[in-house]
């Protein structure tokens, strides 16, 4: 696994950022933020499969439909710009068209990204305003701030870099991503920018959408998905090197890399999901494809019953197979086997004899853990990653818009 690093998204060569307070958030924290390449970048996006989809998703799959190089993005938090019909969609236009002027881009240079409260509108007054100030701070030194800017109910930013040397020199990946609440991708209010000086070719889209589906597709908080899941790399190509003239190996070892930090901030919405106090791996093993076993998996994970076994510390094994029953892939009880970490709970779909209680209770006590299900059936496995369901992800969310 690739060491991975504090960097964000300048991390990598030719990118800066910026963050403002525009006023958008009533807390008055930041809430304008601004992901800028001033060569242009390949663009390489994954959006969410929710029906009912957000301004800004819908802007940005158009422009995509025609091209695929893009200068930057502008996000704003506080606002999901979801369900606001045709007014939000030019809105969601003309907050990419100001920031086109202000950087001095053509039309359709840049994207948009909204996450915060759905059904109002953009206050657009206020976005105008704020574009100069926001292209004005660019710089390669605002990471951090640009993390703090996307930001909505999460209690810490998501960070993340790492380089690695080839035979041709080094490359940077840098990232960040926000989400802690309304989070089942299938791509969570889950916005995640990633940002690379390897110059990337147009066709990676398929091994990119492979990498989302095992790393921000593969975690869950509370099973709802967002109208506005995004997730999008950006290779602006600055450090000379293109993928394609690495030798094999060295273009398994970029791969992996990438695949590791986006992993990495996958795995940070977790451990922030709105009162989380556990984060368990829920491994499910044995199956006839890596789509059932997923399907298998999500279906524990997102379990209400099972979550709040978690939470209570509680190794309620029965809970998980039931999930998994009910999950619709079609298996035999009686091959199930279920670990929780190292020890045996379920053999042949029974009890493994008298539970041994004590080491149970220290591993559900424990903030990570994993739980493996082995279904008997093949040799396809994944992994999903959830947290708990806490008396704080109620209050939370029961208090979200007042």
């Amino acid at each position: 696994m690739a060491q991975i690093e504090n960097g964000g998204v300048c991390f990598p060569k030719g990118f800066t950022a910026a963050g403002v307070k525009a006023g958008i958030k009533a807390s008055g924290n930041l809430d304008l933020a601004l992901l800028y390449s001033k060569e242009p970048a390949r663009c390489f996006a994954v959006f969410t499969k929710n029906q009912v989809q957000a301004a800004p998703v819908l802007y940005d799959k158009e422009v995509l439909s025609g091209k695929n190089i893009i200068n930057a993005i502008v996000i704003n938090s506080g606002n999901a710009n979801a369900c606001t019909g045709d007014q939000g969609y030019a809105d969601a236009a003309n907050m990419a068209e100001l920031a086109e002027k202000e950087l001095g881009l053509g039309k359709c240079s840049v994207l948009v990204g909204s996450t915060g409260v759905i059904g109002h509108l953009l206050p657009m007054e206020k976005i105008r305003a704020a574009i100069p100030g926001l292209v004005k701070n660019l710089s390669a030194e605002n990471s951090e701030l640009f993390a703090k800017s996307i930001c909505t109910t999460d209690t810490t930013i998501k960070t993340g870099s790492v380089s690695l040397q080839t035979s041709m020199g080094e490359v940077r990946f840098g990232g960040s991503c926000k989400g802690s609440g309304m989070i089942h991708p299938d791509m969570a209010t889950m916005l995640a920018y990633i940002t690379t000086d390897l110059r990337l070719p147009e066709d990676f889209l398929t091994e990119f959408k492979s990498l989302v589906n095992e790393s921000f597709n593969a975690i869950t908080v509370d099973g709802d998905m967002s109208t506005n899941d995004t997730c999008i790399l950006l290779a602006n190509g600055q450090s000379g090197i293109f993928l394609n003239d690495l030798g094999l190996s060295e273009q398994a070892d970029v791969r992996s890399a990438l695949f590791d930090l986006m992993k990495h901030l996958a795995l940070q919405i977790v451990l922030d999901g709105e009162g989380a106090t556990k984060k368990v791996e829920i491994e499910v093993c044995g199956a006839r494809s890596k789509a059932e076993a997923m399907q298998v998996a999500k279906s524990i994970a997102t379990s209400n019953l099972v979550k709040c076994a978690f939470f209570g510390e509680d190794p309620n094994w029965g809970r998980i197979v039931s999930s998994a029953g009910a999950s619709g892939v079609v298996f035999h009880a009686n091959k199930l086997s279920l670990h929780f970490e190292d020890v045996p709970v379920v053999k042949g779909g029974v009890p493994v004899g008298a539970l041994p209680a004590t080491p149970l209770a220290e591993i559900v006590k424990k903030k990570e853990y994993k739980i493996s299900l082995d279904l008997g059936l093949g040799h396809s496995k994944v992994s999903v990653f959830t947290s708990d369901l806490s008396y704080d992800y109620v209050k939370i969310n029961a208090e979200y818009t007042t």
